[in-house]
């Protein structure tokens, strides 16, 4: 018999992909899934053709929690799973006690979502520590949640893969490094604008090509990118050739999907830890992440060490701490790749 199942992740990109497994796991000939995803993690809904995708927003209002809560009036499911640990959510099953709430639980330095009361009322639930290092990160925790261990699919069989856009596939070299611009990542430790124009020269002493996305947001970075290299503008589907260094190659406003699709194709990586880390595990492939953190006492490391072990343990990433030394960062970047 064919279960109903709603799963409930507006997050953003990342958490997304970290629960990745655990949606395909849910996602079979047995089922009938819908998906609530926001506005940040949206434009990754073509993973999801099997299933009903929803748009509603990443911090509920008052409207949000009426919506939902009259949609689970109307829609008659078995199974919800709370995969995004918002405090609204766990309050659902003391109302909808007929459905079998699955639920991911975070225990917090100042206070636990959901409280230990409200935990009676879901079905079955994993709970991700703040306050000690996991054994298991939260996308391992997340296919805990699975009854059915024949289900789990850790193969992504379920999911649709991204397929590159055809103007941005014909107008990139074949074999390339690509490197994820973070402006917050990387203005903190000096190698925003000409200092990262000098780590994509040096890198390019290693690499034929260098291909490089930024930030979607539009900020001075992306106009000294724009002004800079030669760009492929993905958005507007037009090529702006630059006379300097025509093997560095700009992608501008490049979506979710080709991103994803352009990890999958890329000879090797580096980024800051975050969403394209997640993104090269959902490809299985290596890539340098880049981290850079103020330790400034025992306190610090160990709460570095639990975030750690919450999105990156068992996951066989390599990783490079760096700080504002911009010849020392370069580097080390260069020495690892």
């Amino acid at each position: 018999m064919s279960k109903k199942i709603l799963i409930l992740k507006n997050d953003r990109g990342g958490d997304l992909l970290n629960s990745i497994k655990c949606i395909s796991s849910l996602i079979n000939e047995n089922t009938h899934v819908t998906i609530f995803l926001s506005k940040f993690n949206y434009g990754f809904s073509f993973l999801f053709k099997k299933s009903i995708v929803k748009k509603i927003n990443y911090n509920l209002n008052i409207l949000d929690k009426i919506k939902i809560f009259f949609f689970l009036i109307n829609n008659k499911f078995d199974e919800i799973y709370i995969l995004t640990p918002k405090n609204y959510y766990y309050f659902l099953p003391i109302f909808f006690n007929k459905v079998k709430f699955f639920a991911l639980t975070i225990n917090g330095k100042k206070r636990n979502r959901p409280s230990k009361y409200i935990r009676k009322f879901l079905y079955k639930y994993v709970t991700i520590d703040r306050n000690i290092i996991n054994k298991k990160s939260s996308w391992q925790l997340q296919l805990d949640l699975i009854d059915d261990k024949s289900l789990i699919d850790k193969d992504l069989k379920n999911i649709n893969f991204p397929i590159l856009n055809n103007f941005i596939k014909e107008n990139i070299p074949k074999d390339f490094l690509f490197v994820q611009y973070k402006n917050n990542f990387f203005s903190t430790i000096d190698l925003s604008n000409e200092n990262f124009d000098l780590l994509l020269n040096e890198l390019n002493k290693k690499y034929k090509f260098i291909v490089f996305s930024s930030d979607i947001e539009n900020n001075s970075s992306n106009i000294f990118f724009y002004n800079n290299y030669t760009v492929i503008d993905c958005q507007k589907k037009i090529i702006d050739k630059k006379r300097k260094n025509p093997n560095i190659i700009y992608l501008h406003s490049i979506n979710s999907e080709d991103l994803l699709a352009i990890i999958g194709v890329a000879q090797n990586i580096i980024s800051p830890h975050g969403l394209v880390t997640q993104m090269c595990n959902f490809h299985n492939k290596k890539s340098i992440n880049l981290f850079n953190f103020a330790i400034n006492n025992n306190e610090d490391f160990k709460h570095q060490k639990i975030a750690f072990s919450e999105w990156y343990k068992n996951m066989n990433i390599k990783f490079l701490f760096l700080n504002k030394n911009i010849k020392k960062s370069i580097k080390k970047i260069l020495k690892n790749i």
